[in-house]
């Protein structure tokens, strides 16, 4: 009977078949490099200021180079640790990567792979370069020049020994010959990727809300990790999208900006005294779902990298489908996951099950229905309603205006603007109770109750105006009445009435027009001509 084989082809599911979305491969990347950084500041080599991971993007070369300043591997394991597939001496439960699959990722994308890397104290780096095209060639079904898995990644992998200072120690990776079609080309949409997914800080001055969740995490023992990703030529650093504000809406003419008020925070335990997770969420007005994608929906992290994506929280909203997605689209912020238990899968787009797992679904579906009903049922539609009443007191005040200017001209334009203050004065009372009904029941935080409160006593105050206003209207006199002398019948002087009120409604928005006309006829037909 002949031995069990791992077969060739498995070296295609390892690196391409792996992996939904090429951009993954730098979050593979990245996560070797943090876990090589954390191994650089315990063992003294470093301080965690000083770390960095370097990206650099050739567009002309179609090359890429991702570099950290971790420990490096030393030259007597390199060849061992870097042929391994599927095994690794990582930690599992404490550092990121830990399967000894993702530095595969990238020779499904690439004409060539090198690994190159150097330990603090040696004066050799080792080069592992990957012919990703004879990889392909090998993979082919007709092949046999090669069988099994180890045997196809050995046939195109060659190792080499420089010389390097004796000081550095780090780990490079380049793709050369980077398929153009893959979109790992794309600055812009890496970098995108980057700050969604890579386990980097906010932008204090663009988010400012970051210290209060800094300060928040810290003071529950659980301080986030970020690391430093440099960008490009220019060094430029690399942070989280999140700002202060956040656009709503899909259409341009309807996007609103919803001001990043303040931040509420969640933090649960096991029923052992275990920490399970801890997060947080941006308070806005709640107008609308969030139109930016890279700050879209509650979103899962672990290590600080991105477990899943914008759509993977929406399944514990007390919801289905799209009303689900709806909901967690509505909201911004992060979970993230803190008990060892509870380990992202292979593809790093969900959980694997666990008891842990299965005890953090059960309270965030909590969490979640809380929020449903508090801000997008409750608040949402809270501060819809105080918009409401901002937005009828002023059309109450530019009716007051055109009452005052002279706007009525007919008994036609009295009706017009009599109606125009009814449906004000009902719509302000539906809007009213809306908002009344919210503040008891405690809806609005602190900072927003004190525009709520504003925007009530403004509210009072027109109310009181519009019996006045009716009684303006009813008993106006006609603007137009003396521009006529007594030679005009009275069919005659309704007439010009009809017709002032036609050029002021057709010249609404241009009243030096429309006052001009009126007084070029006025003009014309002071005297009656025979």
């Amino acid at each position: 009977m002949s031995e069990p084989v791992a077969g060739k082809f498995l070296l295609e599911i390892l690196t391409k078949g792996m992996y939904s979305n090429p951009m993954h491969i730098y979050r593979e990347y990245i996560q070797n490099a943090t876990d090589s950084i954390d191994a650089a500041v315990q063992a003294g080599l470093i301080q965690m200021p000083q770390a960095v991971i370097h990206i650099t993007v050739n567009v002309g070369k179609r090359s890429i180079v991702i570099r950290d300043n971790g420990t490096g591997i030393p030259s007597d394991v390199a060849m061992t640790r870097l042929l391994n597939v599927g095994a690794s001496d990582k930690d599992g439960i404490i550092e990121r990567g830990f399967r000894g699959i993702g530095r595969l990722g990238g020779l499904a994308y690439a004409d060539e792979v090198q690994f190159i890397t150097s330990a603090a104290g040696e004066s050799t780096k080792t080069i592992m370069i990957c012919n990703c095209v004879r990889m392909q060639e090998l993979l082919q079904k007709n092949n046999t020049e090669t069988s099994d898995v180890m045997e196809t990644f050995r046939a195109i992998s060659h190792f080499e020994a420089q010389p390097e200072d004796a000081n550095e120690h780090y780990f490079e990776v380049r793709l050369c010959g980077v398929a153009e079609d893959s979109g790992l080309l794309s600055e812009d949409s890496v970098k995108k990727y980057l700050a969604e997914t890579a386990p980097v800080d906010f932008n204090g001055q663009e988010f400012i809300q970051a210290g209060k969740v800094r300060d928040f995490f810290k003071g529950k023992g659980h301080p986030i990790t970020s690391y430093k990703i440099l960008w490009g030529t220019r060094k430029l650093p690399i942070y989280k999208l999140y700002s202060r504000y956040l656009t709503t809406g899909k259409q341009e003419r309807t996007k609103n900006k919803d001001g990043v008020r303040d931040v509420e925070f969640i933090y649960e335990k096991s029923e052992d005294g275990t920490p399970l997770f801890i997060g947080w969420i941006a308070i806005t007005d709640f107008s609308g779902t969030i139109s930016d994608e890279s700050v879209q929906g509650i979103r899962f992290r672990k290590g600080n990298i991105l477990v899943g994506d914008n759509t993977t929280f929406a399944r514990f909203f007390p919801t289905t489908g799209q009303e689900g997605q709806r909901a967690n689209r509505m909201f911004a912020g992060e979970i993230h996951v803190l008990h060892s238990g509870i380990t992202p899968n292979s593809q790093r787009d969900d959980f694997e099950s666990s008891s842990s797992y299965t005890e953090m679904k059960g309270l965030l579906e909590k969490w979640a229905g809380q929020l449903n009903q508090k801000y997008r049922r409750g608040t949402s539609k809270a501060n819809s309603a105080v918009r409401k009443l901002e937005q009828i007191n002023d059309e109450q005040k530019k009716l007051e205006e055109q009452v005052s200017s002279g706007a009525i001209t007919s008994d036609e334009r009295r009706e017009q603007l009599a109606e125009q203050l009814e449906s004000i004065s009902r719509r302000r009372d539906a809007a009213k109770k809306e908002v009344e009904r919210a503040s008891e029941r405690g809806t609005f935080d602190k900072e927003r109750e004190e525009t709520v409160a504003r925007v009530l006593s403004q509210t009072e105050t027109a109310a009181k105006k519009t019996r006045s206003l009716a009684t303006r209207i009813i008993n106006a006199e006609y603007g137009t009445k003396s521009d006529l002398d007594s030679s005009y019948s009275r069919d005659e002087r309704k007439l010009y009435q009809r017709i002032i009120a036609i050029i002021d409604e057709f010249f609404s928005d241009d009243p030096d027009t429309a006052k001009a006309l009126r007084e070029r006829l006025k003009a014309e037909l002071r005297v009656k001509k025979k």
